[in-house]
């Protein structure tokens, strides 16, 4: 028997050690696990919570089907094993002078089912998808692009209403990926293999044709305590997907701390309000229970050193963040926060009655009852009582964990503003579209600092740390990096960056 638990880590989460079901489970595991990595046959596992089939045209994509998208759909650019904004379809861009126009010079590509690649075809799909995404989330970011035009050769201009200083991160995205006649084109190609995806890389010919290399990607979802299983019996290389609720399965999984990695990420992971209770109507009490959150505390009980706190709605090291000051909720220290917010709930109670007991939407998984139990003693010690439900139930708080998509503090705004929050700010929604639309750089970023801080006033939404995001790495496998997107596409898995 080969040990493999050898060198783990605690992490804290002893509760974990009472789950018969889990240890029943991984006690069967240490046979036949492996610490080889064949970098030519590349496993991988994404963790999803309710794992759906693979659909790149979905949307919002499926972790996993974004992967594939990104891998087999390519947009006019991408992103490096590093997270840097790369090449994908055009291989070169020029912005002009006034920040109104993005023009790419496009690769001689073909299509999977090889066609060639032309820019009127990327400009009518690039068009096509711009409208298709702008209905959902990336709406308001979109609405500042004009048109996209096809020029002569293999030239394709997407103008603007307005400079776009981080139009680039968002035309990386998998959603980008451009698809015709239901084929990518590359940089990997890809075909069922039972309940999987097998992908091949995209390569040149002698005659300067496309074949596929031997080389082969094997893409499974799943369950986390499925796909950490699988990885201690040795079946797949590489987990992705990683969050809070399913780390505490790394310990009950034995696995090394040495194969863990943190991709320090930037976004929202914090608590949305709902005004479906009478309590939280009021701002005062919606301060109270920020106050009353010790976050060192809370984020301590999974004895992560890469999960950080966070007071702010826009990460305070943002480069391009107006200078807003903290919440003044947030400047006292605990026990003075407490008390304040303990007088405020007991002065709500004096003149409105006892508080039904709040109800907070939680993802499944064992970390969220490690969240749960520390959220609900520190909101017990003001006096207010909470109820972990899914998030198919009614619900007074919701947790948004959410990685940025952007560089830009409009992107934090955006995803609290009146188009998806219950409760919001309509000013600081009005800021935030003068602002996408003003062509002066100090104008713009003055305007987001004025929406922020309106937003922040507001308190609909509770900053509790960093979004955590984590892979498991088997010791040689290449291509792999720490990033600050926390995205590891699969063209790179198994190739030498030298």
């Amino acid at each position: 028997m080969v040990d493999c638990a050898r060198g783990h880590t605690a992490y804290g989460v002893g509760m974990i050690r009472s789950l018969s079901s889990l240890l029943l489970l991984f006690s069967a595991m240490l046979v036949g696990c492996s610490e080889g990595v064949d970098n030519e046959r590349v496993r991988i596992d994404v963790i999803e919570d309710r794992p759906r089939p693979f659909n790149v045209s979905a949307t919002p994509l499926p972790l996993a089907s974004a992967y594939l998208r990104a891998a087999t759909a390519q947009g006019l650019v991408t992103y490096d094993e590093k997270g840097r904004v790369a090449p994908g379809l055009a291989n070169r861009w020029i912005v002009t002078d006034d920040g109104l126009s993005y023009i790419f010079r496009l690769n001689k590509t073909r299509w999977n089912d090889g066609r060639e690649l032309t820019s009127q075809e990327v400009a009518g799909l690039l068009s096509a998808r711009i409208r298709e995404l702008g209905k959902g989330r990336l709406g308001p970011e979109l609405a500042a692009i004009d048109r996209v035009v096809a020029m002569t050769g293999k030239v394709v201009e997407i103008r603007l209403k307005a400079p776009m200083p981080y139009v680039l991160e968002l035309l990386a995205l998998p959603e980008f990926g451009l698809l015709s006649k239901g084929a990518g084109s590359g940089p990997m190609q890809a075909k069922k293999f039972g309940q999987a995806m097998q992908l091949r890389r995209n390569e040149a010919d002698a005659d300067g044709g496309t074949v596929l290399g031997n080389t082969t990607v094997t893409l499974r979802r799943g369950e986390a305590s499925l796909v950490l299983a699988r990885y201690v019996l040795g079946q797949s290389d590489l987990v992705e997907g990683g969050r809070f609720e399913s780390f505490p399965l790394l310990e009950a999984a034995k696995i090394r701390a040495d194969q863990i990695q943190f991709d320090a990420v930037p976004g929202l992971f914090g608590l949305q309000v709902l005004q479906s209770n009478p309590f939280l109507a009021e701002k005062a009490n919606r301060e109270a229970l920020a106050m009353a959150i010790d976050r060192p505390k809370l984020l301590t009980a999974f004895d992560i050193v890469a999960w950080r706190e966070a007071v702010t709605l826009v990460p305070e090291s943002l480069p391009n963040r107006a200078s807003i000051e903290r919440p003044e909720w947030a400047r006292p220290a605990i026990d003075t926060r407490r008390a304040m917010a303990a007088a405020t709930v007991a002065n709500w109670k004096s003149a409105n009655g006892d508080i039904r007991r709040l109800r907070v939407a939680l993802p499944r998984g064992y970390g969220s009852r490690i969240f749960f139990a520390r959220l609900r003693a520190d909101l017990a010690s003001i006096g207010v009582e909470l109820e972990r439900v899914t998030l198919d139930r009614p619900h007074d708080l919701r947790l948004i964990d959410r990685t940025a998509e952007q560089s830009s503090p409009a992107w934090y705004l955006d995803q609290l503003s009146c188009k998806f929050a219950t409760i919001c700010n309509a000013r600081a929604d009005e800021l935030v579209a003068q602002a996408r639309f003003t062509a002066e750089i100090e104008t713009r970023a003055q305007l987001l600092g004025q929406a922020e801080a309106e937003l922040q006033s507001s308190i609909s939404f509770i900053p509790i740390a960093t979004p955590l995001r984590w892979s498991v790495i088997r010791p040689g496998l290449l291509g792999h990096f720490a990033n600050g997107r926390g995205w590891h596409l699969l063209q790179y898995l198994g190739r030498d960056p030298t």
